[in-house]
């Protein structure tokens, strides 16, 4: 009776603890704010990449799908915040010239290999060489070394001190990439380099194919240093056409929008069960700008007298379908740090562009209700844009604005391509539409609108502009800053080189059964703008909570207020709990003897 009960207790402590040793080994380590796990997400894409470095070359199309590849040192969430990435924490030197930065010790490639502070001097080295996107953005050539302090620590020594250097890691093409892989061919966009086309990264997503023209797989990487992503795998399908898109979502075909519908359908989606949408304000306008060189165009009246033409809000309400705000200053509002209300634009009053047309002698010589210059010679604007329904709406009401104050106005449509090689590289226009992101930090007027800018297609020239612009980048001081970007801002809006027009709103839509999407509200501080790492659908398998405990998929635990969870995984027994079963069956057989002597 002794043995049979003996047996059936061992049998019991075997077994408790052999399923204690799989519940352990089997957790997988879940991005935190994940609920479920499971499921496929196919984003309706608007176009193929260049290529899968995404440091190499601008290429929006390829951006969005390297936010879930690669990764940064450091990111921007939906408010643009810098959020860590690859480095979860960093340090600022006194003087503003040392940035170290600390990467994440469990971070690996795709293929396994560990990812160092080699693979983040080689990519920033590599920027510098080959003059990469973010070159000018960072200023790398103010970066006068990069050491490896050790394989997990990285310390930048900047020339001179760069405020923004911090927000320009987060943005635009800086993305790490793999030395391992890289480092065997001439050049970063080497064709013979297959990865170019099957890219490794070590991001919350692995490459499986690319099918071009038609689709891009990606699946959940279990290994993310921040935890497996919610769904398993996303699909980008490609459909350039906008409204082609809009009909493949209506109809079910895809889970996310992934460009911008046609605005008139914005109503028709938020009626839609089953779709969200969000609305929100960025960092971006849509802005005219002047060409310079035109001798009537370097009056500043004439520029006034435009401006006083153009009613900002009815491009808003017309153009837009009312998805936006009238621009009111010279820099965008949505960072909110360095808007300058006082550096206020004209306000729409036709009469007073009449009457500063008149002063610079641009008057209706033949009476066919056009002006002509001061020397009688008949004057017509030629107004560029590239290609899009809202930019052909914009410069149609442009057009009609500014004829009812006897200004002729010639429309040009060209592709973007075209478009930046007339009036970017050429300078042949006289007036230009274009858009752009002017954040995550006021140092972006740089880019735009200084002097030696190479997008500066205005070819505005102001010494003293230029001078705040570069003290501003070298200070440190939040509020030496702030006050040094308001009075920039002043300087615009008395120059007026440039014209904004509407503060732009990024529109997502997707089906409302996906949670945890970059732009709402709960990953804000948790995941970058792009990333869909957080992503869960709510009909995926439901996951445990816990506290962040190493599991047998992390090598160190990095302290951080965000709970971590765990999902199982099928495994083999491992771990603390196989080892205590080691230590507990000898001792029931030592006892079993002992029983039975």
């Amino acid at each position: 009776m002794k043995k049979r009960s003996l047996f059936v207790i061992t049998l019991f402590l075997v077994l408790v603890v052999s399923q204690l040793g799989i519940a352990k080994a089997s957790e997988v380590k879940v991005f935190p704010g994940v609920k479920r796990i499971g499921g496929t997400l196919i984003v309706l894409y608007w176009g193929d990449p260049k290529s899968f470095n995404p440091d190499a070359q601008v290429d929006d199309a390829g951006y969005g799908i390297a936010n879930q590849i690669f990764c940064k040192l450091v990111t921007l969430d939906r408010d643009y915040n810098v959020i860590p990435d690859l480095a979860y924490k960093w340090e600022i030197s006194d003087d503003g010239k040392v940035y170290t930065f600390y990467l994440n010790p469990n971070a690996t490639w795709h293929d396994g290999v560990p990812v160092t502070a080699e693979d983040v001097k080689w990519t920033f080295e590599a920027i510098k060489k080959y003059k990469g996107i973010a070159y000018g953005i960072i200023h790398a050539d103010n970066i006068e070394k990069i050491e490896v302090v050790d394989n997990y620590t990285v310390r930048f020594y900047l020339k001179e001190p760069f405020a923004p250097f911090l927000s320009f890691l987060a943005w635009y093409g800086t993305f790490i990439l793999p030395k391992h892989i890289y480092e065997k061919y001439s050049d970063w966009l080497d064709p013979k380099n297959p990865y170019l086309n099957k890219p490794i990264g070590c991001g919350p997503f692995k490459f499986v194919e690319w099918v071009k023209g038609d689709h891009i797989t990606l699946v959940a990487n279990e290994n993310y240093f921040r935890g497996r992503p919610g769904i398993d795998k996303i699909i980008y399908k490609i459909i350039p056409d906008a409204s082609a898109a809009l009909q493949a979502f209506l109809a079910g075909e895809g889970d996310v929008l992934g460009q911008r519908p046609p605005l008139t359908e914005i109503p028709r989606l938020k009626s839609t069960p089953g779709v969200s949408v969000s609305i929100r304000p960025v960092p971006s306008r849509w802005y005219l700008g002047f060409n310079l060189k035109r001798p009537y165009l370097q009056d500043v009246r004439v520029r006034l007298a435009i401006a006083y033409a153009i009613n900002r809000k009815e491009l808003v309400e017309k153009a837009e379908n009312g998805l936006g705000y009238p621009a009111e200053g010279t820099y965008v509002p949505a960072i909110k740090w360095a808007y300058n209300p006082n550096a206020k634009l004209p306000e729409y009053n036709p009469e007073k562009a009449k009457q500063l047309l008149d002063e610079a002698g641009f008057k209706d010589i033949n009476g066919d209700g056009f002006r002509e210059t001061p020397d009688g010679k008949p004057l017509e604007l030629r107004l560029l844009y590239f290609t899009g329904s809202d930019t052909n709406a914009i410069c149609t009401l442009i057009k009609e604005q500014l004829a009812k104050v006897g200004l002729k106005v010639k429309l040009e449509s060209y592709e973007i391509a075209t478009w930046e090689q007339k009036v970017v590289k050429e300078r042949d226009f006289d007036l230009a539409l274009v858009d752009g992101f002017q954040g995550p930090d006021p140092a972006n007027m740089e880019i735009r609108f200084k002097s030696t800018a190479y997008i500066n297609f205005a070819g505005y020239n102001n010494t003293e502009f230029d001078k705040l612009l570069e003290e501003a980048a070298k200070t440190t001081d939040t509020e030496k800053r702030k006050e040094l970007y308001w009075k920039a801002q002043e300087i615009l809006a008395k120059d007026l080189p440039y014209l904004p027009l509407v503060d732009l709103v990024a529109i997502s839509v997707w089906r409302s059964e996906f949670h945890g999407m970059p732009w709402e509200d709960e990953a804000v501080g948790k995941v970058g703008i792009g990333s869909y790492a957080m992503v869960w659908w709510e009909k995926g398998k439901p996951i445990e909570e816990t506290t962040n405990k190493p599991t047998s998929e992390t090598k160190t635990s990095i302290s951080s207020a965000s709970p971590t969870q765990t999902a199982t995984k099928e495994k083999g027994v491992c771990g603390p709990a196989s080892i205590l079963s080691l230590i507990i069956i000898p001792v029931v057989f030592r006892l079993k003897r002992r029983f039975s002597s």
